[in-house]
């Protein structure tokens, strides 16, 4: 073999193995660094639904959440809940009907779910922090962060304001669509509102408070993520809107789709009654032929 092309060959084989072994390393992420990456994807996907300690928002509270499934499962449903839900799966079954709706599926790719896995896993298996000595000073309670949601919730809200949010009567403050383009509340505008939606007479009482409140802050709904895309409630919406919300949980009685319902119904019974009345009273008359009426009224 001429010695040029055995260089060559050399050349091209060291190039493949230090690409090997750069995608090797590349690969090797520690443990750690998953779950940093982990937590980073929680914050940003999954936090608006879920605590890890905090107690249920729309979803469940995810401490021990590795020690309570098993993780093969875990990662299924966390890629891909629609299709885990379709395969019958009973858990899943059991979850949509504890919390009142499906998890969405949030394209998440298997890193991410790796990922997440990993960051649950630190988290559940982090040591309990030390106990205080008995005679140890105090510590500095940590400062409540009035952010996000928790600013929301902070905030006196304005029922008023917030139906008239609901309703459309004023816009929101970031343009979005109001609320009543596709839900109901009882009592509330004189036909109710749209149907793509569910009723959200009694939210207030399914959701919770924080829950509601997590809920307005993140829209966590396949159909509202495209609506609100650019368009995210504002602090002082969200708070307004949670304040009406309560008060109509509060007040709410037979959900306004059932009273349109009978409203429509009634006056299409009324409107066929009379229909029915003019057609006895001026039928009759139709059929009488032209040369009849003549003969016997001497006029039309």
């Amino acid at each position: 073999m001429p010695r040029r092309t055995t260089r060559w060959l050399l050349f091209f084989g060291v190039l493949a193995l230090s690409l090997a072994a750069t995608t090797l390393l590349a690969g090797a992420t520690s443990p750690a660094q998953r779950a940093t990456n982990g937590q980073a994807v929680f914050e940003a996907k999954c936090k608006a639904c879920h605590t890890i300690g905090g107690g249920k928002l729309i979803g469940p509270d995810l401490k021990g959440i590795t020690q309570r499934r098993d993780v093969s499962w875990l990662s299924a449903w966390i890629k891909a809940p629609d299709k885990v839900l379709a395969s019958g799966d009973s858990i899943a079954k059991q979850l949509v009907g504890q919390y009142g709706m499906q998890m969405p599926n949030l394209g998440l790719s298997d890193t991410d779910v790796a990922d997440l896995i990993a960051y649950f896993q630190s988290k559940d298996g982090a040591a309990p922090a030390a106990s205080a000595a008995p005679n140890a000073a105090p510590t500095a309670q940590p400062t409540q962060d009035l952010s996000g949601t928790n600013l929301v919730l902070a905030l006196n809200g304005d029922p008023q304001t917030g139906e008239q949010l609901f309703t459309g009567a004023l816009a929101l403050q970031n343009g979005g669509t109001h609320c009543m383009a596709c839900h109901t509340v009882n009592g509330v505008g004189p036909l109710g509102g749209g149907a793509l939606g569910p009723d959200l007479t009694h939210v207030y009482s399914r959701y919770g408070r924080q829950g509601l409140a997590a809920a307005l802050s993140s829209l966590p709904f396949p159909t509202m993520q495209g609506v609100f895309a650019n368009k995210a409630l504002s602090t002082n919406d969200q708070a307004d809107l949670l304040a009406f919300f309560e008060n109509a949980d509060q007040t709410g009685g037979q959900p306004r789709t059932q009273q349109n319902f009978q409203l429509v119904l009634g006056g299409g019974s009324a409107l066929t009654i009379v229909f029915l009345a003019g057609m006895l009273i001026f039928w009759p008359r139709q059929r009488t032929g032209i040369a009849e009426r003549l003969r016997k009224n001497g006029r039309l």
